[in-house]
């Protein structure tokens, strides 16, 4: 395969418009009105999905003051207890699937509904089975993507969490209407930002040969871009289909650090959440190995560096992803392979993940 011929780059390519029309709708917000009670969300999710909820976790805590679980459907399935000891006065259930036909997510709505616990599917579109599981229900609007690797979709659903959240923290009374404008004035900057991010993560593919010859991948980030990291993670593993790994900025030290040698691969996040430390080992690993950042600051004016434009409310996740994208499709082509090839495509049909 050729560079820029697989389905990927036009998902990427309608990001733009099917986000500026996420930023428009009410009936987001008139939901969070209607569920503000609740003092705890569990979301439920696999992949793409929840890496977008482990990237708002810490959004939630700060703006909308509610503590936040994020458990793959599989783990909320196998412990039951939890389930049983949830309030359900108190805790509300959000199941997220982008297809709204992964098999473990239907199984989780079900496994709150026997329990009593009032439940939110986010999918795609309104013809997903996740629908009818589900007393209340977000269509992400982002339209067909018959892609292994998701692109809109996973930026979809981390714009709509993001908006959610918002929301409630509005309702809530923990936020004024002044940082709601905020909040959305960052998340409209990235969006019109996002053709230039992904002109800046291509020229950044050209400049270090982005991809060719990779045979592992580590990533490592902080606060909202650590789900972001954990995004990377499977991106890069679904397209390129080599061994990956997404560790916290801290936490790489407490072992991960042993692993590196002069041909891994890291790509470092830094952000106001972990400047300084990232910075650190961004310069330590810069001497060592192939190591790559993107930051939100104009510190490191170098070919293996992406700059992006500092969002602190939002901590620039859209912006961010675009990168991440970019990269995942960039680095297979540059390898002559499709980002969407078989690759044990059927233990997925052995397993069943979709019905």
């Amino acid at each position: 395969m050729k560079l820029y011929e697989s389905i990927m780059w036009q998902y990427i390519a309608e990001e733009p418009k099917v986000l500026a029309n996420l930023l428009k709708r009410q009936d987001i917000k008139e939901l969070a009105e209607k569920l503000s009670a609740f003092k705890q969300i569990y979301f439920i999710s696999h992949g793409s999905s929840y890496n977008s909820s482990m990237t708002v976790m810490p959004f939630y805590a700060r703006y909308a003051k509610v503590n936040v679980h994020c458990i793959t459907a599989g783990n909320f399935i196998a412990s039951e207890d939890i389930a049983a000891l949830l309030d359900p006065e108190d805790t509300l259930v959000v199941c997220i699937s982008q297809t709204g036909n992964s098999r473990g997510t239907l199984l989780a709505a079900e496994l709150a509904k026997k329990y009593g616990l009032k439940t939110v599917g986010i999918a795609a579109s309104t013809s997903a089975t996740l629908k009818k599981y589900c007393d209340e229900f977000i269509e992400l609007q982002c339209g067909e993507e018959d892609s292994n690797a998701k692109t809109k979709g996973m930026s979809s659903t981390l714009l709509t969490l993001a908006l959610f959240g918002t929301y409630l923290g509005y309702y809530k009374n923990n936020i004024s209407e002044e940082t709601v404008q905020k909040i959305l004035k960052e998340f409209e900057l990235q969006v019109e930002e996002l053709t230039s991010v992904k002109e800046k993560a291509i020229q950044f593919c050209k400049d270090n040969d982005f991809g060719k010859g990779v045979e592992n991948f580590y990533i490592i980030g902080s606060s909202m871009n650590y789900g972001l990291a954990l995004e990377a993670q499977i991106k890069l593993m679904e397209t390129m289909c080599i061994p990956t790994c997404a560790v916290d900025t801290e936490e790489f030290s407490h072992g991960t650090h042993r692993a590196i040698h002069p041909d891994t691969h890291v790509l470092v996040i830094r952000s106001e959440e972990n400047k300084e430390l990232a910075d650190k080992t961004f310069k330590y690993l810069n001497n060592m190995t192939n190591t790559y950042m993107i930051e939100t600051f104009k510190e490191n004016n170098c070919k293996n560096v992406v700059q992006v434009e500092n969002h602190p409310y939002t901590q620039s996740i859209l912006t961010i992803v675009e990168f991440i994208q970019v990269i995942s499709a960039y680095g297979p082509e540059n390898n002559g392979l499709d980002p969407n090839r078989d690759a044990n495509n059927d233990f997925t049909d052995l397993v069943e993940t979709r019905i």
